[in-house]
């Protein structure tokens, strides 16, 4: 590690975001289908491919955000910002599992 200046890295953020929004998508279709006496068939196969890529991106923006804190070279604050997505889509997957609670399970 460097005293170089770190600066950008903002649009690692943009990834990131990018790879927990399945995440944010399965609250809204888990409390679709838990609020109303209407069931789609298609409200549910998005609500478990939304919660199978939102493991997936978690996964990897987790590894991403890892991978680009330890290389040192872009700011901080993006690496923190990058953190916290990640933390936060964890808690909106649990979330959205609870909010609807499969039959199957």
């Amino acid at each position: 590690m460097t005293n170089d200046l770190r600066s950008g890295g903002y649009g690692m953020f943009g990834v990131t975001m990018l790879f927990c929004l399945p995440a944010l998508l399965d609250v809204f279709v888990s409390a679709q289908i838990s609020g109303t006496s209407y069931y789609s068939s298609a409200l549910w196969f998005i609500f478990q491919v939304c919660q199978y890529l939102g493991v997936i991106g978690i996964i990897v923006a987790a590894a991403l955000t890892i991978m680009k804190a330890s290389e040192g070279k872009i700011s901080r604050i993006a690496v923190t910002l990058m953190g916290f997505s990640v933390l936060l889509s964890v808690f909106l997957l649990w979330y959205a599992v609870h909010i609807y609670r499969s039959p199957w399970f």
